[in-house]
């Protein structure tokens, strides 16, 4: 699929206004501006056996879907940000909302058939998606005593890496104060100012696809391309996203 963007290597490039022209233009060829979508706070069922910190039982973060005919779009959000919406995609638009614009956008994306994967898995999908995760690095990377660098705390993901790569091989960043600065699952979270370390000094870089939502996606990708280093993005929230540019996504139990 050819979509014509900024450069993600632009100075001045606005993520929020590059998604709303691509939903704009996506919209016009497509006549979907005036078609009526939902967009509200949904509640993830996740199993807890093994896992019990997930961000989004916590209360850390929250989950605005976008429902558009047969399709679904998520985008991470915090509680300031929480909203409910029924109307056009015009409308949408208009509100220059960003967790709004950025849901539609995946869930047009997916109408269109032009991303897949754009529903939060759940139960003991994100263990498993951890698991699948852990062999596909192993699969595609021959390098001894790999370093992984894991941006945004995932309790599933970060237990997963440590009992694979080992704790001393496992560094992750946070924005969240309540886990700064503590011992999580063998590890220490340090604070999210700490990516570019964290980049310098990992082989493989884990980045949740929540950091669509918040604009530092396009930062961690070009220290990562700065420092010759592979990122993964991870998630139902940049699904949109890494059809746009040449990232790369994992998402193994994401429905549509």
């Amino acid at each position: 699929m050819k979509i014509e963007t900024e450069s993600l290597k632009n100075e001045n490039f606005d993520l929020q206004k590059t998604l709303k022209d691509v939903l704009v233009k996506l919209c016009e060829e497509n006549n979907l501006l005036d078609e009526k979508i939902e967009i509200k706070p949904i509640n993830i069922n996740l199993d807890t056996k093994n896992v019990k910190d997930y961000p989004l039982l916590n209360g850390k973060e929250f989950l605005l879907r976008a429902f558009f005919k047969n399709s679904v779009g998520d985008a991470f959000t915090t509680l300031e940000n929480l909203s409910e919406f029924n109307g056009s995609i015009s409308e949408v638009i208009d509100s220059n909302d960003n967790q709004r614009i950025l849901a539609t956008f995946n869930a047009i994306m997916e109408y269109l058939k032009k991303t897949d994967k754009t529903k939060h898995c759940e139960g003991s999908d994100p263990e498993k998606c951890a698991e699948e995760l852990a062999k596909h690095i192993l699969k595609t990377n021959d390098q001894e005593n790999l370093k992984i660098g894991i941006i945004g705390y995932h309790p599933a993901i970060i237990k997963q890496m440590v009992k694979t790569f080992g704790a001393e091989n496992v560094l992750n960043t946070d924005m969240d104060i309540n886990n700064i600065g503590r011992m999580k699952n063998g590890i220490f979270v340090m604070h999210a100012d700490m990516n570019e370390y964290l980049i310098e000094n990992s082989d493989i870089i884990l980045a949740t696809g929540s950091t669509t939502a918040n604009g530092t996606i396009i930062g961690l990708i070009n220290l990562a391309e700065k420092n010759n280093k592979k990122i993964i993005f991870y998630g139902t929230t940049v699904a949109g996203f890494a059809k746009l540019y040449p990232i790369e996504r994992f998402c193994a139990y994401g429905s549509e």
